[in-house]
């Protein structure tokens, strides 16, 4: 086990060695060489791990990903023990996808990026599409779980909500990185809040005590 641990937490350094400078050069300047020096290992320790180019920004796109949707998960496990609604548990997974702090903009900004290299790479639109698919997935049930408690509407379309949820988190995610004057954090908050006001509108029937908000 602790050979293993080893092995992960070089990899995981490697990868650091990879975020940093694409946050510093851009995706298109990550080089093994360029990786090593960041990471402050050398060339041949880089090879031992990553045998491409390819396969080292794939671990590292998986890893990146890996971490927000674990961050998303604290977020709504955090707003489950406060006994939220399913529409303020949603949201607040939600509002981890957006950069609203230095750290998540790095982060959002690095997913983006990945995106756009996506285009043309087989193994990184793999990550992507499995890590948005589960996203996605995830909006879906929360809102038929909504439709089981009251809180939507049963005629509700979840796959539909879902997409529209999603669309409009990457949406102002982009917008947030590209131009954080014109889409304040405030507005972006209030959209995301707005929508799932809109689609969770309704009291939930088990706890018929507590008031709508």
């Amino acid at each position: 086990m602790a050979r293993t641990a080893d092995h992960d937490s070089r990899r995981a350094q490697i990868t650091a060695g990879v975020r940093d400078l694409a946050l510093a050069s851009g995706l298109g300047a990550v080089t093994v060489a360029g990786t090593a020096k960041a990471a402050g290992i050398s060339v041949g320790l880089v090879q031992h791990y990553y045998d491409s180019k390819e396969a080292l920004l794939a671990d590292t796109l998986s890893r990146l990903l890996h971490d927000i949707e674990g961050r998303v998960d604290q977020a709504i496990a955090v707003a489950e023990r406060d006994h939220a609604r399913i529409e303020h548990m949603l949201g607040a997974g939600l509002l981890e996808l957006l950069p609203l702090t230095s750290a998540r903009r790095d982060e959002t900004y690095l997913r983006h990026a990945f995106a756009g290299l996506a285009l043309d790479n087989p193994t990184l639109a793999e990550h992507q599409l499995a890590f948005d698919r589960r996203l996605r997935d995830r909006i879906a049930q929360a809102v038929r779980n909504g439709a089981e408690c009251g809180e939507v509407t049963a005629e509700t379309d979840a796959l539909l909500e879902s997409e529209a949820a999603f669309a409009l988190t990457q949406g102002l995610a982009v917008r947030l990185l590209i131009d954080p004057d014109d889409v304040l954090p405030t507005r972006a908050r209030d959209a995301i809040a707005d929508r799932m006001a809109g689609v969770f509108a309704g009291p939930c029937a088990r706890d018929p005590q507590s008031p709508r908000n």
